[in-house]
């Protein structure tokens, strides 16, 4: 039988010269695991192993947050608990994060205005900043009267410096519905400035505060009867309330006129209520 092994000097054992051909064939007829599949590019951080721009967006807004240069402290949870429409959630979180358009940041930014820094909404007195805009304009401070919310104002908790600060403690300290109206007045107020600015059509306050109280509670019975998180209710419950107006001069002819529904979970002589003070 051929050893393959020789003994050499010193009684040490190499092994015997084979012929390279023999060696390629017997790599060649190594048998592959079955299981082998063909190399391909794969997305680690998916189950599914597939790219997607939305895992890869979360992954760098992950990293963006998480650095010193970007983080900015605040209980930020307590925003997106706020029981309000996405879109106002989200102007507060824009707020906070200081990037909302007034006429101050602008400047700041070396854009160049048509106008001066002043308030571009109606009282046209100070410089346009967040804390003018949203809680010392004359036209801010009167919808919050107007939307019931003036203790929230004028609360001696909610006096910070700056708007982030404010929200963020207003946030923390009041209910979820309640920073709920407030999110939904702020962003009423900013739509209003920029209705002004780009069409040059305001409202007056009291027509921002009574859209306020209005959106709100509509949003939120809709919002709890889609989440089936209101027990009891049946349709007897539900109330669809039509209002009509008509306005006449003092000969009787025509002048205007509208009509608008509310559906809400409210009694009747709740829903009459609300009819007689909208026609009002």
């Amino acid at each position: 039988m051929h050893d393959p092994w020789l003994r050499g000097s010193a009684d040490r054992w190499v092994p015997s010269l084979q012929p390279a051909g023999d060696v390629a064939e017997k790599i060649l007829e190594t048998p592959l695991v079955s299981s082998a599949r063909e190399d391909k590019v794969v997305w680690e951080e998916e189950r599914n192993w597939c790219y997607s721009m939305k895992f890869s967006y979360k992954l760098a807004m992950r990293y963006i947050i998480g650095s010193d240069k970007y983080h900015v402290a605040g209980n930020w949870n307590d925003i997106w608990k706020a029981q309000a429409p996405h879109k106002t959630r989200h102007l507060l979180w824009r707020l906070c994060r200081g990037c909302l358009p007034t006429r101050h940041r602008l400047l700041e930014r070396r854009v160049e205005l048509a106008r001066d820094s002043w308030c571009a909404a109606v009282c046209d007195e100070e410089i346009e900043n967040e804390i003018h805009i949203f809680f010392r304009c004359a036209v801010a401070r009167d919808s919050w009267c107007a939307s019931g919310l003036s203790s929230v104002l004028h609360n001696a908790a909610y006096q910070q410096s700056n708007a982030m600060d404010r929200i963020f403690v207003v946030c923390s300290n009041e209910r979820s519905d309640i920073v709920g109206r407030v999110a939904m007045l702020l962003w009423c107020i900013w739509h209003n400035r920029n209705d002004k600015l780009w069409n040059d059509n305001v409202q007056m306050s009291r027509q921002i505060g009574r859209y306020v109280f209005d959106a709100w509670n509509y949003w939120y019975s809709v919002h709890k009867l889609q989440s089936n998180s209101v027990s009891g209710i049946t349709e007897v419950d539900l109330v669809r309330t039509s209002v009509g107006v008509c306005f006449r001069d003092n000969s009787g002819q025509f002048m205007a006129g509208m009509t608008q529904w509310q559906q809400t979970v409210i009694s009747p002589v709740e829903g009459e209520a609300c009819a007689l003070l909208l026609a009002m």
